[in-house]
């Protein structure tokens, strides 16, 4: 028995179990017990350290003080939680409602906020953000302002042309002046300029949604999940609910068990209607391979599919991407000096050298691209000038989009994705994968689970599983019956 201190009633905490342990046990559990009035609501100074965990209640407990490091955790509540001095370093929250919650003299260190809700929560005055990237955050004014609306196809627009020229640097309209070479424009400002130079926003923009782009023209929708995904994408960048079509969700699910070639499309159009993927690891291996096969084309500023990445990050499989993100990055690079350079009126045959050395910012990115290698940048640049003008904005927005994709994936823990893990068909149970509960050495057996480990693999308990020095034992459940199973790999 545990006595709350908050409101004098006597809980039975599962005997042998902090709340770090408990929420590690996975959040179906944690809300039952919740429920059943067995855990108390007062854990001021808990740590959690690498912490995975969607869809839990923590709303109304008392968590003062607590440390959150490096912790991913998507739509959880924390409604009304007075979450005073408590730390937060590294991770990413998402989807999560701090509405009500008491921040006072908490801290927020290098995380991704994205869609949270900070309605009504009080001493935000108190709140310290550090090195914090928010995206579409609620509550707490600091989100990105949104570019200036696309001109309307037919009627008067929201700007004169005088204010639109002047907002977009181009000079007065009559003038024969090239804009200014501004090589720190950011990929998403050069993509929305280049846009608007478009008759029609091309349908492609709706694969780059971080960049906020403008909307092209609603068009039949498609039966394949191409099609379904990127109207999903439109009805909410329009500011609308996307509906959920339960065919297409069973194809999507269907597509992720079967690693097919729409794994990737299959997983970001789960995302958009709110659906949990049933699947996460059959499609690991597709997913990579198809990551490698674009990373590995030989072209400075070649395309890599932004939902291939999204798919890699939204069902949390980090491991072995860290040289992707290296590529990408050098490839945006590229793209983005080039871009800027011939919006400025600049091409392989027309100084771009001298305007390439009259700012350190145009350096520093002919730095990224390709080194001192400036041969193989005149190269690049010629090659990409030589593209159709859409074909360019759309390899820009594709590694800005990818890229972005890609840093969010490093920051996730190296727990949520375990090395060597293999047979993903093997732990199937209720027609989805089993989840994730814990990853273990082999001294850690007999002291963590020795009767899942009696009744898996024999090992009788208090023993050490013999000649397993350098094996994995991973720990797994069934989210719908609760089965567990301890599966044993090999490097």
């Amino acid at each position: 028995m545990e006595l709350d201190t908050t409101t004098g009633r006597l809980h039975t905490m599962p005997k042998g179990h902090s709340i770090e342990e408990l929420l590690k046990g996975g959040s179906a559990e944690w809300n039952k017990l919740r429920k059943a009035g067995r855990v108390s609501t007062d854990h001021t100074g808990a740590t959690f350290q690498h912490l995975f965990s969607a869809n839990t209640d923590l709303s109304g407990l008392a968590l003062i003080g607590t440390e959150w490091e490096r912790c991913d955790l998507s739509k959880v509540s924390f409604r009304d939680t007075d979450l005073s001095n408590a730390y937060f370093h590294g991770g990413r929250l998402q989807d999560c409602d701090f509405r009500g919650a008491n921040l006072d003299g908490a801290t927020f260190e290098k995380l991704k906020l994205l869609r949270c809700d900070f309605t009504g929560a009080k001493g935000l005055e108190g709140l310290e953000l550090d090195d914090v990237d928010m995206d579409r955050v609620v509550g707490l004014d600091g989100e990105e302002a949104p570019p200036p609306p696309p001109p309307p196809a037919v009627g008067v627009t929201s700007f004169t042309r005088e204010q639109r020229t002047a907002s977009q640097g181009l000079g007065p309209p009559d003038s024969n002046e090239p804009p200014p070479f501004r090589p720190t424009d950011a990929a998403g400002t050069l993509l929305f300029r280049g846009v608007q130079r478009l008759a029609v926003p091309p349908s492609w923009v709706l694969d780059v949604p971080g960049l906020r782009p403008p909307l092209p023209p609603r068009v039949p929708s498609g039966s394949g999940l191409e099609a379904l995904l990127r109207d999903a994408v439109h009805t909410r960048l329009e500011g609308r609910r996307p509906l959920t079509d339960p065919q297409a969700v069973e194809r999507a699910q269907t597509a992720l068990r079967l690693a097919n070639k729409e794994a990737a499309v299959a997983a970001m159009y789960l995302r958009e209607v709110g659906v949990e993927p049933h699947f996460r690891f059959s499609a690991e291996s597709a997913l990579k391979k198809q990551l490698r096969g674009e990373i590995e084309v030989d072209d400075a500023t070649a395309a890599i599919d932004p939902r291939v990445a999204g798919a890699l990050l939204e069902l949390r499989l980090p491991h072995e991407t860290e040289d992707a993100l290296g590529e990408v990055k050098k490839r945006l690079a590229a793209a983005q000096l080039f871009s800027a350079l011939l919006e400025a009126g600049f091409t392989p045959e027309n100084n771009w050298e001298e305007a390439l050395e009259s700012t350190e910012a145009s350096l520093d990115l002919a730095t990224v691209a390709t080194g001192d290698a400036r041969d193989a940048l005149t190269e690049a640049f010629r090659a990409f000038a030589g593209l159709p003008e859409e074909a360019r904005l759309r390899r820009l927005a594709y590694l800005a989009e990818t890229a972005g994709h890609l840093e969010a994936l490093a920051r996730l823990p190296p727990e949520v994705e375990p090395r060597w893990l293999l047979g993903p068909e093997s732990r199937e149970h209720h027609d989805r994968e089993m989840l994730l509960v814990q990853t273990l050495k082999a001294e850690q057996v007999a002291s963590t689970v020795p009767e899942l480990a009696k009744s898996e693999l024999g090992i009788a308990p208090g023993e050490t599983p013999e000649d397993s020095d350098n094996d994995l034992f991973v720990h797994v459940r069934c989210p719908v019956c609760g089965t567990e199973k301890l599966i044993v790999q090999s490097p």
